[in-house]
């Protein structure tokens, strides 16, 4: 987002408000036919279609006439589940002008989203000599002949559309999960290689580079590559962004910093670019500037949830976890099946001995993604510290089915069996357990020192301790 966007955006938003407070004091007041088209732009843009329907049929009875608005309201319908309506609207607006490059991009989409892609398809190729904006039109079909299951054409088309406008962040991220699927890192390595050796200025073939070797994982060769994306351009912000993602992703949180101050110099500040900043702040330890741009975020767009988790995340480790709560809260009314929400959540209403809030909310995160250990732990000790070992024990259980190569679970487990007096049942486990990781036997004693006392318990420890001995030797 550049700073003309963002005062843009802003302007648009105060259009919006003052359209919303006309329609809720039921005044009729007058708004240009391009205001309205940047009302229900705005909408459209924020995928609020009901919002942006609404919008489109007051602006129609203001200018019934208007293609562009009628355009709006076929696509609102068409989001809105009103499918055959919105079609109807594109094919009529079609026929009024035919050859209207963004009549045949929506009704080349709605199509698709009926089912008729193959019809679709036929009627972008057929245009395609006459489009002006060929990379749209390319970038269509490679989502057409995608949702057509033919990844081949699909990448031709996504490939075609690079070429043209090597920049463009869909089709190249949809080059990308392509590649991902079927493994053909290599072929799409190559592509942006010879664009490279054409152009070895072109800072967008650089910067597509980095983009693969980061999905690669490759994230040394992803720096190399939007550096010299920067040399050539120093205002690139994606490459900037970009290159903040991958030194998160080496934890050189210092250059990631940098990186993403960079950004925001080159494009202005903006909630996401924000965000990014504030969590490279907090993995340096510096809290209360994670929290200022944290709040910034929010600020920015009250809807970007990952601003207030990781408002609520500053408070946890600052221990504030009224505070904490409040803001984890935010964020899941906002999305409800982030389980990294419910977990923060479950740690602060912890932290306060509100163990059955804590216990609700970390089954929440077990629901949404099982298999993150620390969801299992914790649940598990809540419910121990409480004299509930059955339900520890069920909740280890679970977490050994989805991770069971985890040794931390099968320790616990032992503890819990023996609570319950089910001894043969602890001794099976932890024979798991040393087998699994022989060294991390001694957090046993940190959960139960009387453990230490158990004579079986202690032979069979010593047993896997000979053996981890000879081993060695």
């Amino acid at each position: 987002m550049t700073g003309d966007f963002e005062n843009e955006w802003e302007e648009d938003k105060e259009l919006v408000e003052r359209f919303e407070n006309s329609l809720k004091s039921n005044l009729d007041l007058y708004f240009e036919e391009e205001e309205l088209e940047n009302i229900i732009r705005f909408y459209f843009d924020q995928q609020k279609f009901l919002k942006a329907l609404k919008a489109s049929e007051h602006a129609l009875e203001k200018f019934p006439f208007s293609i562009e608005i009628r355009l709006f309201k076929a696509q609102c319908l068409i989001f809105s589940d009103e499918l055959e309506e919105g079609l109807e609207i594109l094919e009529n607006l079609n026929n009024l002008s035919p050859n209207n490059e963004d009549i045949l991009l929506a009704l080349s989409q709605g199509l698709m989203i009926n089912g008729n892609i193959k019809e679709a398809i036929s009627l972008l190729e057929d245009f395609l000599p006459l489009a002006e904006d060929k990379a749209e039109v390319y970038y269509t079909l490679g989502n057409l002949h995608k949702a057509d299951e033919n990844n081949e054409k699909a990448i031709h088309y996504y490939k075609e559309c690079v070429k043209i406008h090597i920049n463009h962040e869909d089709a190249l991220f949809q080059l990308a999960m392509i590649t991902e699927e079927e493994g053909s890192f290599d072929e799409i390595l190559q592509f942006y290689q010879e664009f490279i050796d054409q152009d070895p200025y072109s800072a967008g073939a650089w910067y597509n580079l980095g983009v693969v070797f980061n999905r690669l994982g490759r994230f040394e060769e992803a720096i190399q590559a939007y550096d010299y994306a920067l040399i050539i351009d120093d205002s690139f912000s994606s490459a900037y962004f970009n290159l903040g993602n991958a030194y998160m992703n080496t934890e050189q949180f210092d250059l990631a910093l940098e990186a993403y101050q960079n950004t925001i110099n080159c494009e202005g500040a903006n909630a996401e670019n924000c965000c990014y900043l504030a969590a490279s702040y907090e993995k340096l330890g510096q809290i209360d500037m994670a929290f200022k741009y944290f709040k910034k975020s929010a600020k920015l767009d009250p809807e970007y949830d990952d601003a207030w988790f990781g408002l609520g995340m500053c408070m946890l480790k600052k221990e504030k976890y009224f505070e904490a709560i409040h803001y984890f809260r935010k964020a899941i009314k906002l999305t409800t099946e982030n389980p990294n929400y419910w977990v923060g959540l479950a740690d602060a209403e912890y932290n306060l001995g509100n163990l059955q809030a804590s216990s609700e909310a970390y089954e929440e995160a077990i629901s949404l993604e099982p298999g993150i250990i620390e969801t299992y732990v914790n649940l598990s000790i809540i419910y121990f510290d409480q004299n509930r070992f059955e339900e520890a024990i069920d909740v280890v259980k679970e977490g050994i089915e989805e991770l069971p190569d985890q040794a931390e679970l099968y320790y616990r487990m032992v503890v819990y069996q023996i609570k319950t007096g089910k001894y043969k049942e602890a001794f099976s486990y932890l024979e798991n357990a040393l087998t699994l990781d022989f060294g991390r036997h001694v957090m046993l004693y940190e959960l139960m020192p009387e453990i230490k006392h158990q004579k079986a318990i202690f032979k069979i420890i010593s047993q896997y301790k000979d053996g981890a001995k000879s081993s060695e030797s």
